[in-house]
């Protein structure tokens, strides 16, 4: 306890390091959808909860939930040089599409899918537009491939559900190649795991989770429940070709050891590609918080009750290389909103009833106290540029305007 209370006093003493926040400009209108009068989504598209996702070119995309009044969901790309954005792929009929991922390396991956029926991992390359499957089920039995994460050699991480209803962490490697990394139900890398959650992937092949520890079927919330790490080490498998890999636990709660500070965790983590690993956390005064770990040192950033917060909203925090954590939040008025933090402070970027450009003139971010202003996830990459989903009305009249996807750049 000595040793983690002194890695702590370190990363608070060393602020002074930091530069303070970004300021940012005012959001930028990528594509809104509204029945009859949508900017560069064709007309009956919808959009719904979407969670944007860039890269560190500032591409774009992101899923629209359907298309020209038919059920059939599709990819939205906006390449960085591109004036505007585009549907660049119209899912199959009767198959739905999980949320994207794009790598620097111009590719985007996902899952085709429907109830009971699965069609594997596919790519787009953002440049020619072609569509691959590079991942059939025929070869593997498993019925759900969820949370695909794409990564500039090429590899996919994702986790996979078997036939026996057990979530598995895989990497693809390539030419129908699966490396397993941690399945539920296995005495594995020293745990055994009962349920595994949202894993998060970085480009050094390490994944960051939440796992509920204990016996096949034992998901109850009084099982204890832990942050892990698994990364790549440099000792390789007997065929020499894959790396063998190794589990670090980032934080336990109360009823894994009774010393914790936490009584819970949210259930998504984000890990940036240098080896920051951001969560929620519950604290013992049930009032939840932003965590932010790194080489077995952690910092809580904010908790609820400070720094203008009234409640931190469950949804995946997303953490980059500058150790700048963006989040969805209340704050002390009850307004949805979205901020960032790091080891020097905390900011308020934009939320609810806020002003903001669209292509229709000045709107504002809907405000509503039975309806949520935001949805789905936050994105931010490396350079700290924003992208994000929000439901916009007219500013004078509060006419609404439909939903749509922003992007926030930092002030040069």
């Amino acid at each position: 306890m000595i040793l983690k209370l002194l890695c702590v006093l370190t990363l608070c003493t060393s602020n002074n390091l930091w530069a303070a926040l970004p300021d940012y400009q005012g959001p930028e209108i990528l594509a809104r959808a509204n029945l009859k009068d949508g900017y560069n989504i064709p007309e009956m598209s919808f959009l719904n909860n979407t969670s944007p996702v860039i890269n560190n070119n500032g591409d774009i995309t992101f899923k629209i939930m359907a298309v020209e009044g038919l059920n059939n969901q599709a990819l939205w790309l906006k390449r960085a040089d591109d004036s505007v954005g585009k549907i660049v792929y119209v899912a199959p009929d009767e198959r739905f599409l999980t949320d994207p991922s794009i790598s620097d390396a111009n590719k985007i991956a996902f899952n085709l899918y429907d109830e009971g029926v699965t069609d594997g991992l596919f790519t787009i390359d953002t440049k020619s537009l072609k569509v691959d499957q590079v991942l059939s089920p025929d070869n593997f039995s498993l019925d759900h491939y969820t949370y695909p994460q794409i990564k500039n050699n090429g590899h996919i991480f994702f986790r996979g559900t078997n036939e026996n209803n057990e979530r598995i962490f895989y990497e693809f490697l390539g030419s129908e190649k699966l490396n397993t990394l941690l399945a539920e139900g296995d005495n594995s890398l020293g745990i055994k795991a009962s349920y595994l959650f949202r894993p998060s992937a970085n480009e050094a092949g390490s994944i960051a989770f939440k796992s509920r520890i204990g016996e096949k079927g034992q998901w109850d919330e009084r099982n204890p429940d832990s942050i892990l790490l698994i990364s790549q080490s440099n000792n390789l498998s007997q065929d020499s070709k894959t790396a063998i890999p190794k589990i670090t636990t980032i934080a336990k709660d109360r009823d894994s050891d009774p010393r914790s500070p936490y009584l819970g965790f949210g259930n998504s983590t984000s890990l940036s590609n240098n080896g920051y690993v951001a969560f929620i956390a519950v604290n013992l005064d049930s009032k939840k918080q932003i965590v932010l770990a790194k080489d077995q040192s952690q910092i809580i950033l904010v908790t609820e009750g400070f720094f203008g917060i009234s409640e931190i909203e469950s949804f995946a925090p997303k953490v980059n290389d500058n150790g700048i954590v963006l989040f969805r939040a209340k704050d002390s008025d009850g307004r949805r909103a979205l901020f960032l933090a790091d080891e020097a402070g905390v900011k308020r970027l934009i939320g609810e009833g806020d002003d903001l450009q669209t292509d229709l003139g000045m709107g504002k971010i809907l405000l509503n106290p039975n309806y949520p202003g935001f949805g789905g996830d936050v994105d931010m990459n490396d350079k700290n540029e924003i992208v994000f989903y929000s439901l916009i009305v007219s500013s004078q009249d509060s006419k609404e305007l439909g939903s749509a996807v922003f992007k926030m750049s930092p002030k040069k």
